[in-house]
Protein backbone atom coordinates (compact mmCIF):
# COMPACT_ATOMS: atom_id res chain seq x y z
CA UNK A 1 0.00 0.00 0.00
CA UNK A 2 1.82 3.50 -0.63
CA UNK A 3 1.26 6.14 1.31
CA UNK A 4 -1.02 7.86 -0.48
CA UNK A 5 -3.74 5.26 -1.15
CA UNK A 6 -6.76 5.87 0.56
CA UNK A 7 -9.50 3.39 -0.95
CA UNK A 8 -11.49 1.34 1.30
CA UNK A 9 -9.57 -1.40 0.46
CA UNK A 10 -6.44 -0.34 1.83
CA UNK A 11 -7.89 -0.01 5.39
CA UNK A 12 -9.80 -3.40 5.46
CA UNK A 13 -7.25 -4.88 7.58
CA UNK A 14 -7.35 -9.02 7.70
CA UNK A 15 -9.25 -10.11 10.08
CA UNK A 16 -9.20 -13.75 11.37
CA UNK A 17 -11.52 -16.90 10.04
CA UNK A 18 -14.53 -17.25 12.17
CA UNK A 19 -14.26 -18.75 15.11
CA UNK A 20 -17.29 -20.65 16.64
CA UNK A 21 -18.19 -19.77 19.90
CA UNK A 22 -16.66 -21.97 22.66
CA UNK A 23 -20.04 -21.73 24.70
CA UNK A 24 -21.24 -24.03 21.85
CA UNK A 25 -19.18 -26.57 23.38
CA UNK A 26 -19.21 -26.13 26.67
CA UNK A 27 -20.17 -29.18 28.67
CA UNK A 28 -16.78 -30.88 26.27
CA UNK A 29 -14.46 -28.14 27.20
CA UNK A 30 -15.54 -28.36 31.25
CA UNK A 31 -17.01 -24.86 30.73
CA UNK A 32 -19.75 -24.81 34.45
CA UNK A 33 -23.39 -23.84 33.60
CA UNK A 34 -26.64 -23.59 34.79
CA UNK A 35 -28.73 -22.51 32.00
CA UNK A 36 -28.62 -22.97 28.18
CA UNK A 37 -28.66 -20.90 25.39
CA UNK A 38 -32.47 -19.79 25.92
CA UNK A 39 -32.49 -20.13 29.40
CA UNK A 40 -33.70 -23.02 30.46
CA UNK A 41 -31.68 -25.21 33.33
CA UNK A 42 -29.94 -28.01 31.49
CA UNK A 43 -26.23 -27.14 32.73
CA UNK A 44 -24.47 -29.21 34.91
CA UNK A 45 -24.72 -27.04 37.63
CA UNK A 46 -27.84 -26.92 40.21
CA UNK A 47 -30.38 -23.89 40.22
CA UNK A 48 -28.81 -21.60 42.78
CA UNK A 49 -32.66 -20.60 43.63
CA UNK A 50 -31.88 -16.82 44.35
CA UNK A 51 -34.51 -15.08 46.34
CA UNK A 52 -36.50 -13.22 43.37
CA UNK A 53 -35.37 -9.60 44.55
CA UNK A 54 -32.01 -10.80 43.69
CA UNK A 55 -32.86 -12.18 40.87
CA UNK A 56 -34.70 -8.83 39.63
CA UNK A 57 -31.39 -6.92 41.21
CA UNK A 58 -29.34 -8.78 39.15
CA UNK A 59 -31.29 -8.53 36.12
CA UNK A 60 -32.14 -5.18 36.18
CA UNK A 61 -28.59 -4.08 36.79
CA UNK A 62 -27.60 -5.82 33.64
CA UNK A 63 -30.11 -3.71 31.84
CA UNK A 64 -28.76 -0.72 33.52
CA UNK A 65 -25.19 -1.40 32.66
CA UNK A 66 -26.34 -2.22 28.61
CA UNK A 67 -28.47 1.18 29.08
CA UNK A 68 -25.66 3.02 30.15
CA UNK A 69 -23.40 1.49 27.45
CA UNK A 70 -25.48 2.79 24.58
CA UNK A 71 -25.84 6.53 26.20
CA UNK A 72 -22.02 6.90 26.95
CA UNK A 73 -20.93 5.36 23.43
CA UNK A 74 -23.50 8.30 21.87
CA UNK A 75 -22.26 10.94 24.12
CA UNK A 76 -18.87 9.58 23.40
CA UNK A 77 -19.10 9.78 19.15
CA UNK A 78 -20.65 13.46 19.70
CA UNK A 79 -18.15 14.86 21.48
CA UNK A 80 -19.36 15.12 25.19
CA UNK A 81 -17.34 12.71 26.56
CA UNK A 82 -13.24 12.08 26.10
CA UNK A 83 -13.65 8.30 25.35
CA UNK A 84 -15.62 4.97 26.07
CA UNK A 85 -15.41 1.39 26.89
CA UNK A 86 -18.06 -0.74 26.37
CA UNK A 87 -18.69 -3.72 27.83
CA UNK A 88 -21.55 -5.10 25.74
CA UNK A 89 -22.00 -8.67 26.39
CA UNK A 90 -19.77 -8.98 29.28
CA UNK A 91 -22.76 -7.52 31.64
CA UNK A 92 -23.89 -10.86 33.41
CA UNK A 93 -20.51 -11.64 34.18
CA UNK A 94 -19.09 -9.09 36.32
CA UNK A 95 -22.47 -8.75 37.76
CA UNK A 96 -23.37 -11.48 38.83
CA UNK A 97 -19.86 -12.10 40.38
CA UNK A 98 -20.11 -8.81 42.41
CA UNK A 99 -23.85 -9.97 43.71
CA UNK A 100 -22.19 -12.91 44.86
CA UNK A 101 -19.80 -10.86 47.32
CA UNK A 102 -20.85 -9.26 50.26
CA UNK A 103 -20.86 -5.50 50.78
CA UNK A 104 -18.25 -5.83 53.27
CA UNK A 105 -15.77 -7.99 51.16
CA UNK A 106 -13.17 -5.46 48.79
CA UNK A 107 -13.54 -5.31 45.01
CA UNK A 108 -10.47 -4.57 42.89
CA UNK A 109 -11.85 -3.12 39.82
CA UNK A 110 -10.66 -3.83 35.95
CA UNK A 111 -12.70 -1.17 33.14
CA UNK A 112 -15.37 -3.86 32.09
CA UNK A 113 -17.93 -3.26 35.48
CA UNK A 114 -20.02 -0.62 35.79
CA UNK A 115 -22.88 -3.00 36.95
CA UNK A 116 -20.07 -3.70 39.83
CA UNK A 117 -20.68 0.01 41.35
CA UNK A 118 -24.21 -0.09 40.47
CA UNK A 119 -24.62 -3.32 42.50
CA UNK A 120 -22.84 -1.45 45.28
CA UNK A 121 -25.30 1.39 44.91
CA UNK A 122 -23.68 3.91 42.76
CA UNK A 123 -25.68 6.05 41.42
CA UNK A 124 -26.35 6.98 38.18
CA UNK A 125 -25.28 10.55 38.53
CA UNK A 126 -22.20 9.33 40.63
CA UNK A 127 -21.27 7.16 37.26
CA UNK A 128 -21.74 10.22 34.66
CA UNK A 129 -20.25 12.59 36.66
CA UNK A 130 -17.22 10.19 36.63
CA UNK A 131 -17.71 9.88 32.38
CA UNK A 132 -17.66 13.92 32.45
CA UNK A 133 -14.91 14.05 34.84
CA UNK A 134 -16.15 16.49 37.19
CA UNK A 135 -14.43 17.27 40.73
CA UNK A 136 -17.61 16.22 42.45
CA UNK A 137 -17.66 12.79 42.10
CA UNK A 138 -15.52 10.45 44.35
CA UNK A 139 -12.43 10.26 42.41
CA UNK A 140 -12.61 13.55 41.53
CA UNK A 141 -12.56 13.58 37.74
CA UNK A 142 -8.98 12.65 37.32
CA UNK A 143 -9.65 9.30 35.85
CA UNK A 144 -10.39 8.18 32.49
CA UNK A 145 -14.22 7.43 32.09
CA UNK A 146 -14.92 3.80 33.05
CA UNK A 147 -11.81 3.72 35.55
CA UNK A 148 -14.65 3.85 38.29
CA UNK A 149 -13.99 3.59 42.03
CA UNK A 150 -15.16 4.31 45.55
CA UNK A 151 -14.02 3.78 48.72
CA UNK A 152 -16.82 4.69 50.38
CA UNK A 153 -18.20 1.03 48.40
CA UNK A 154 -14.99 -0.58 48.92
CA UNK A 155 -13.89 -0.71 45.72
CA UNK A 156 -10.56 -0.03 44.91
CA UNK A 157 -10.70 1.46 40.95
CA UNK A 158 -8.74 0.02 38.24
CA UNK A 159 -5.33 1.58 37.13
CA UNK A 160 -4.52 2.32 33.47
CA UNK A 161 -1.82 -0.40 33.38
CA UNK A 162 -3.29 -3.56 32.66
CA UNK A 163 -3.36 -5.96 35.15
CA UNK A 164 -0.81 -3.99 37.44
CA UNK A 165 -3.36 -4.02 40.67
CA UNK A 166 -3.58 -7.61 40.73
CA UNK A 167 -0.66 -8.39 43.53
CA UNK A 168 -2.11 -5.28 45.43
CA UNK A 169 -5.50 -7.34 45.20
CA UNK A 170 -3.79 -10.47 46.92
CA UNK A 171 -1.38 -8.46 49.12
CA UNK A 172 -5.01 -6.73 51.03
CA UNK A 173 -6.28 -10.51 51.17
CA UNK A 174 -3.59 -10.99 52.75
CA UNK A 175 -3.29 -8.72 54.90
CA UNK A 176 -6.65 -9.46 56.03
CA UNK A 177 -5.96 -13.27 56.80
CA UNK A 178 -3.02 -12.25 58.84
CA UNK A 179 -5.00 -9.62 60.99
CA UNK A 180 -7.85 -12.27 61.16
CA UNK A 181 -10.67 -10.66 59.89
CA UNK A 182 -13.38 -11.77 58.05
CA UNK A 183 -13.10 -9.83 54.69
CA UNK A 184 -12.57 -11.73 51.64
CA UNK A 185 -11.49 -10.13 48.48
CA UNK A 186 -12.62 -10.46 44.23
CA UNK A 187 -10.12 -8.67 41.72
CA UNK A 188 -11.28 -8.61 38.25
CA UNK A 189 -8.79 -8.72 34.95
CA UNK A 190 -8.98 -9.80 31.41
CA UNK A 191 -7.46 -12.57 29.54
CA UNK A 192 -4.51 -10.00 28.20
CA UNK A 193 -3.69 -9.74 31.77
CA UNK A 194 -2.50 -12.83 32.28
CA UNK A 195 0.70 -12.22 29.88
CA UNK A 196 1.74 -9.97 32.40
CA UNK A 197 4.39 -10.15 35.27
CA UNK A 198 2.20 -8.68 37.78
CA UNK A 199 -0.18 -11.73 37.18
CA UNK A 200 2.08 -14.47 37.60
CA UNK A 201 3.94 -12.72 41.20
CA UNK A 202 -0.03 -12.16 42.39
CA UNK A 203 -0.82 -16.56 41.81
CA UNK A 204 2.42 -17.49 42.98
CA UNK A 205 2.27 -15.62 45.84
CA UNK A 206 -1.20 -16.63 46.67
CA UNK A 207 -0.39 -20.13 46.02
CA UNK A 208 2.03 -20.26 48.98
CA UNK A 209 0.16 -17.36 51.52
CA UNK A 210 -3.43 -18.64 50.55
CA UNK A 211 -5.16 -15.20 50.89
CA UNK A 212 -9.21 -15.62 50.90
CA UNK A 213 -9.37 -13.94 47.26
CA UNK A 214 -11.28 -14.41 44.33
CA UNK A 215 -8.88 -13.82 41.16
CA UNK A 216 -12.00 -13.17 38.45
CA UNK A 217 -9.91 -13.38 34.78
CA UNK A 218 -12.84 -12.18 32.07
CA UNK A 219 -12.31 -14.30 29.30
CA UNK A 220 -13.60 -12.11 26.72
CA UNK A 221 -11.74 -13.33 24.06
CA UNK A 222 -9.53 -10.46 22.73
CA UNK A 223 -6.69 -8.52 24.58
CA UNK A 224 -7.65 -5.77 21.96
CA UNK A 225 -7.06 -7.43 18.49
CA UNK A 226 -5.03 -10.27 20.10
CA UNK A 227 -7.10 -13.66 20.40
CA UNK A 228 -6.69 -16.17 23.05
CA UNK A 229 -4.58 -18.49 20.81
CA UNK A 230 -2.21 -15.41 20.44
CA UNK A 231 -2.41 -14.78 24.13
CA UNK A 232 -1.13 -18.15 25.32
CA UNK A 233 -0.36 -21.50 24.50
CA UNK A 234 -2.29 -23.19 27.25
CA UNK A 235 -5.48 -24.62 26.60
CA UNK A 236 -7.45 -22.79 28.88
CA UNK A 237 -6.57 -19.66 31.20
CA UNK A 238 -7.85 -20.93 34.70
CA UNK A 239 -5.23 -23.87 34.47
CA UNK A 240 -2.45 -21.64 35.06
CA UNK A 241 -3.67 -21.56 38.26
CA UNK A 242 -2.25 -25.38 38.75
CA UNK A 243 1.54 -23.84 38.49
CA UNK A 244 0.84 -21.94 41.98
CA UNK A 245 -1.54 -24.47 43.23
CA UNK A 246 -4.39 -22.15 43.59
CA UNK A 247 -7.64 -23.89 42.63
CA UNK A 248 -9.24 -22.51 39.40
CA UNK A 249 -12.21 -23.15 37.02
CA UNK A 250 -13.72 -22.43 33.90
CA UNK A 251 -17.75 -21.06 33.78
CA UNK A 252 -20.33 -19.66 31.49
CA UNK A 253 -19.73 -16.07 31.80
CA UNK A 254 -22.93 -15.37 29.82
CA UNK A 255 -25.01 -17.08 32.30
CA UNK A 256 -25.46 -14.76 35.71
CA UNK A 257 -26.61 -18.04 37.68
CA UNK A 258 -23.31 -19.90 36.77
CA UNK A 259 -21.31 -17.32 37.35
CA UNK A 260 -23.06 -16.51 40.81
CA UNK A 261 -22.91 -19.79 42.08
CA UNK A 262 -19.05 -20.34 41.03
CA UNK A 263 -18.22 -16.93 42.47
CA UNK A 264 -20.03 -17.79 45.66
CA UNK A 265 -18.58 -21.20 46.76
CA UNK A 266 -15.21 -19.89 45.92
CA UNK A 267 -15.71 -16.27 47.93
CA UNK A 268 -17.30 -19.02 51.38
CA UNK A 269 -14.50 -21.36 51.15
CA UNK A 270 -11.85 -18.62 51.00
CA UNK A 271 -11.21 -18.57 54.24
CA UNK A 272 -10.40 -22.31 54.64
CA UNK A 273 -9.11 -23.21 51.14
CA UNK A 274 -7.68 -19.62 49.91
CA UNK A 275 -7.81 -18.47 47.15
CA UNK A 276 -9.45 -19.33 43.40
CA UNK A 277 -8.61 -18.48 40.08
CA UNK A 278 -12.30 -18.46 37.78
CA UNK A 279 -12.41 -17.71 34.22
CA UNK A 280 -15.25 -16.49 32.99
CA UNK A 281 -16.05 -17.50 29.42
CA UNK A 282 -17.48 -14.77 27.69
CA UNK A 283 -17.29 -12.46 24.59
CA UNK A 284 -17.30 -8.26 23.60
CA UNK A 285 -19.56 -7.75 21.51
CA UNK A 286 -18.61 -3.88 20.79
CA UNK A 287 -15.39 -2.42 20.11
CA UNK A 288 -12.09 -2.55 22.86
CA UNK A 289 -12.57 1.16 23.38
CA UNK A 290 -13.84 4.12 21.21
CA UNK A 291 -10.57 4.42 19.53
CA UNK A 292 -10.85 0.78 18.16
CA UNK A 293 -12.17 -0.63 15.28
CA UNK A 294 -13.14 -4.54 15.07
CA UNK A 295 -13.58 -4.95 12.02
CA UNK A 296 -10.11 -5.14 11.65
CA UNK A 297 -9.54 -8.07 13.65
CA UNK A 298 -12.58 -10.29 13.72
CA UNK A 299 -15.26 -10.97 11.02
CA UNK A 300 -18.79 -9.60 12.32
CA UNK A 301 -20.46 -12.87 11.83
CA UNK A 302 -18.07 -14.32 14.48
CA UNK A 303 -19.62 -11.49 17.07
CA UNK A 304 -23.15 -11.90 15.76
CA UNK A 305 -22.44 -16.11 16.03
CA UNK A 306 -22.17 -14.83 20.14
CA UNK A 307 -25.38 -13.13 20.43
CA UNK A 308 -27.32 -16.70 21.01
CA UNK A 309 -25.31 -16.49 24.30
CA UNK A 310 -25.91 -12.92 24.92
CA UNK A 311 -26.57 -13.07 28.63
CA UNK A 312 -29.46 -10.09 28.75
CA UNK A 313 -32.42 -12.26 26.51
CA UNK A 314 -31.25 -15.44 27.91
CA UNK A 315 -31.86 -14.23 31.70
CA UNK A 316 -34.61 -12.91 30.83
CA UNK A 317 -36.11 -16.16 28.98
CA UNK A 318 -35.07 -17.55 32.43
CA UNK A 319 -37.04 -14.73 34.53
CA UNK A 320 -40.11 -15.53 32.34
CA UNK A 321 -40.16 -19.01 32.44
CA UNK A 322 -40.28 -18.33 36.41
CA UNK A 323 -43.15 -15.86 36.54
CA UNK A 324 -40.62 -13.20 37.90
CA UNK A 325 -40.65 -10.95 34.70
CA UNK A 326 -42.79 -9.69 32.15
CA UNK A 327 -42.75 -7.81 28.71
CA UNK A 328 -44.69 -5.04 30.34
CA UNK A 329 -42.52 -4.85 33.15
CA UNK A 330 -39.27 -4.83 30.96
CA UNK A 331 -40.97 -1.98 29.03
CA UNK A 332 -42.38 0.10 31.60
CA UNK A 333 -38.73 -0.22 33.40
CA UNK A 334 -36.85 0.95 29.91
CA UNK A 335 -38.74 3.75 29.55
CA UNK A 336 -38.68 4.81 33.27
CA UNK A 337 -34.78 4.11 32.86
CA UNK A 338 -33.99 6.70 29.87
CA UNK A 339 -35.54 9.12 31.83
CA UNK A 340 -33.04 8.54 34.76
CA UNK A 341 -30.36 8.58 32.31
CA UNK A 342 -31.63 12.22 30.76
CA UNK A 343 -31.63 13.57 34.50
CA UNK A 344 -28.06 12.24 35.20
CA UNK A 345 -26.66 13.34 31.55
CA UNK A 346 -28.19 16.63 32.39
CA UNK A 347 -27.29 16.80 36.06
CA UNK A 348 -23.70 15.40 35.68
CA UNK A 349 -22.79 17.59 32.77
CA UNK A 350 -23.67 20.83 34.36
CA UNK A 351 -20.88 20.18 37.55
CA UNK A 352 -17.94 21.50 38.15
CA UNK A 353 -14.95 19.79 36.37
CA UNK A 354 -11.87 19.66 37.48
CA UNK A 355 -9.33 22.32 37.10
CA UNK A 356 -5.78 21.64 35.89
CA UNK A 357 -3.86 22.40 38.78
CA UNK A 358 -5.90 20.02 40.63
CA UNK A 359 -4.65 16.94 39.47
CA UNK A 360 -1.56 18.08 42.18
CA UNK A 361 -3.91 17.49 44.70
CA UNK A 362 -3.90 14.57 47.28
CA UNK A 363 -0.58 12.88 45.49
CA UNK A 364 1.42 13.48 49.12
CA UNK A 365 -0.59 14.31 52.16
CA UNK A 366 2.03 17.29 52.23
CA UNK A 367 2.99 18.47 48.61
CA UNK A 368 6.76 18.26 47.76
CA UNK A 369 8.58 20.64 46.63
CA UNK A 370 9.19 18.62 42.88
CA UNK A 371 4.95 19.13 42.70
CA UNK A 372 4.89 22.50 43.38
CA UNK A 373 7.48 23.45 41.01
CA UNK A 374 5.70 21.17 38.38
CA UNK A 375 2.09 22.95 39.37
CA UNK A 376 3.74 26.32 38.63
CA UNK A 377 5.32 25.72 35.54
CA UNK A 378 2.26 24.05 34.52
CA UNK A 379 0.04 27.12 35.58
CA UNK A 380 2.70 29.29 34.13
CA UNK A 381 2.38 27.77 30.55
CA UNK A 382 -1.20 27.60 30.57
CA UNK A 383 -1.35 31.26 31.58
CA UNK A 384 0.79 31.81 28.08
CA UNK A 385 -1.56 30.14 26.28
CA UNK A 386 -3.89 32.14 26.98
Amino acid sequence: MSSKDTSPAAFAGNPRPIVRPVLDRARELGIRQVLDADGALAGDLPDPDLPRETLLKMYRTMLTVSAIDARGWKLQRSGRIDFWIPSRGQEGSHTASTMAMEPSDWIFMASREPGTMLARGATLLQLFAQFFGRAEEPLKGRRLPLLLGDRSLNIVPCMTIVGSYIPHAAGAAWAAKIKGDDTRFIVYFGDGATSRGEFHSAMNFAGIHKPPIVFLCQNNGWAVSTPNDRQTASATFAEKGDAYGVRNLRVDGNDPLAVYSVTRKARDEARELGPTLIETVTYRLGPHTSSDNPDLYRRSEEAEAWRRWDPIPRFRKYLERRGIWTAQEEQQFLAALELQLDQAVHAAEAMRQTAPAEMFDDVFAQPTRLLQEQRAQMLADLAGEA
